[in-house]
């Protein structure tokens, strides 16, 4: 009795999905007659109830309607990722040095390439393009735009590491742009650098940070006390810019 008079008492629960992962949910009471079930757009799952049932009839309903639960969670998640996702087409929003530039793309059909330069306004991308958001056109827009963001990568990213390596009085050797999945940078035992293109999508002060940490490297291939010391001597706020690297990663991944 006394176990089954504690799960009257319990307003929130966790319901095993069919993925084998669980699905947190919560009961509400309300001045209302029936029960119900709803997914609120954040993926929240609530059980609504009338004052008088109690709580184990909510749990009995949930229970009992899981496999519906599963679908409707399941479709928030799809409708999320797809409003979270990165669209390539006129208009969209993209990120350049830590700012939102807004993409202009002019279609020109006599010209054989395409053309992306930086713009007052945004990003101006020029040539055999069509302004139809297909997925076609998008993934042509996309591959273009992460090109010359690989070219621009480089220009910025060799400037920066000349000037740094000039006031940190060490040499490198060959600089790499790479689209690496999990890395900003490296730096190899021959002082080869190893940069990803996804920083030029950052603030500066980001960048900077990756180009001495690897810089760093010359001195110390490790992550000692000393290593640190080298960094933060032109690094001072090095911890504050490492967090504001780390809050960058997912959108950054999960976008670009």
């Amino acid at each position: 009795m006394e176990e089954e008079h504690n799960e009257d008492r319990r307003s929130t629960g966790t319901l095993p999905m069919e993925d084998g992962t669980f699905c947190s949910y919560r009961i509400v009471k309300s001045n209302r007659k029936s029960m119900a079930l709803q997914i609120l757009k954040t993926g929240e799952v609530i059980v609504r109830l009338p004052l008088s049932a109690p709580y184990r009839l909510g749990h009995q309903l949930i229970a009992k309607n899981s496999s519906w639960v599963y679908q409707a969670v399941q479709k928030v998640k799809v409708l999320s990722d797809r409003q979270q996702q990165l669209s390539w087409t006129d208009g969209s929003a993209l990120l350049l040095f830590g700012e939102m530039l807004t993409l202009h793309i002019l279609p020109d059909f006599k010209r054989k390439g395409i053309l992306v330069k930086e713009a007052p306004d945004g990003l101006l991308l020029t040539g055999s393009v069509s302004l139809e958001e297909t997925k076609e056109g998008e993934d042509t827009v996309k591959a273009v735009i992460k090109h010359w963001y690989r070219q621009r990568a480089r220009q910025y990213l060799e400037e920066k590491t000349a000037v740094w390596s000039r006031i940190m009085n060490t040499d490198y050797g060959r600089i790499a742009i790479r689209d690496q999945a999990t890395r900003w940078g490296s730096c190899s035992g021959k002082g080869n650098l190893n940069f990803n293109w996804r920083l030029v999508l950052l603030p500066e002060d980001l960048a900077d940070y990756v180009v001495v940490h690897e810089l760093a490297h010359r001195f110390y291939m490790n992550h000692s006390k000393e290593f640190w010391s080298v960094v933060e001597q032109e690094i001072p706020d090095y911890r504050f810019r490492r967090k504001k690297l780390r809050e960058y990663e997912n959108e950054i991944y999960q976008k670009y």
